[in-house]
């Protein structure tokens, strides 16, 4: 049963759409001329973002001595870069925090598992001074937003039940489908007018040897994916079928031992960034 990019784009489209606060904030971040005074004006029209922003910026994780009481400090406080990853990945919570039983992901690990990927995939940029974290960090954030989309699919086929266990996840959802989760993700990555390396990275985050463009982005991501299938975040029905591209580790001048000084950073930076966007 294959449907087109359009069908299937047309039930992306039924996703809650981000905040407009939130989307002029991250286009007017892009912009070389962006400043605090800017940004806090924008950030002011939704008064649910602004509170988040003053929490982040009193959080304890920032070590904030003296109490932020307005949107502008906390962007000096936070930081461009910080903060723009700060409301992505609030932006995003309501499409990821959910159960993706298709998938069987139970409520809010697909999220875990997007959060870990961003932490890890910019950890690896730092670590390997490729001088993209903000990139690696989105890419990560994206790259199974494809799956929201199979999920209902994957309801009325339950493909898994009918391969061997051998058999790519990828390879299923092309049959049944006619196109992978990661191709799809990246395809919405397109229409929403992201950076051609991010959509490179969604699309060939499973297998980066395929990738012609932005090789080492794409194996920033798929090592961190790794990491987090090594510590069993989000792995789901497909997890278990994707295996760790030793290639993409050599590309980035990395060998094995290095995933387990990873493994550890990505875990305690998970845990404090989910209090970041816990509620309250």
């Amino acid at each position: 049963m294959n449907y087109s990019i359009d069908q299937l784009i047309r039930e992306a489209n039924k996703l809650p759409p981000i905040p407009q606060a939130a989307q002029k904030t991250l286009a007017l971040m892009r912009n070389s001329e962006a400043n605090a005074a800017n940004l806090a004006r924008v950030i002011s029209t939704d008064q649910v973002l602004v509170a988040r922003v003053l929490r982040w910026a009193n959080s304890a994780y920032f070590g904030t001595v003296n109490q932020i009481i307005t949107v502008q400090q906390a962007i000096v406080v936070l930081g461009m870069d910080r903060l723009q990853e700060l409301i992505m990945s609030y932006s995003l919570s309501d499409h990821l925090n959910r159960s993706v039983s298709g998938y069987d992901l139970q409520h809010g690990e697909l999220w875990q598992h997007a959060l870990g990927t961003a932490i890890g995939a910019k950890l690896i940029s730092k670590q390997c001074r490729l001088h993209f974290d903000e990139e690696a960090y989105f890419a990560g954030l994206l790259c199974d937003i494809g799956k929201l989309i199979f999920e209902k699919l994957l309801h009325e086929t339950n493909i898994w039940q009918t391969e061997g266990e051998q058999v790519s996840f990828l390879d299923l959802e092309r049959a049944n489908f006619g196109i992978d989760h990661a191709s799809l993700g990246a395809e919405i990555a397109r229409r929403w007018q992201l950076p051609e390396n991010l959509v490179d990275a969604i699309a060939y985050h499973h297998e980066p040897w395929a990738a012609r463009s932005h090789p080492v982005l794409v194996a920033v991501v798929h090592v961190a994916d790794s990491i987090m299938m090594i510590l069993g975040i989000g792995i789901g029905i497909d997890g278990l079928r994707y295996t760790l591209d030793k290639e993409a580790l050599r590309r980035l001048g990395m060998v094995e031992d290095d995933l387990l000084y990873l493994v550890d950073h990505v875990a305690e930076q998970l845990t404090e960034a989910k209090e970041l966007f816990s509620p309250g």
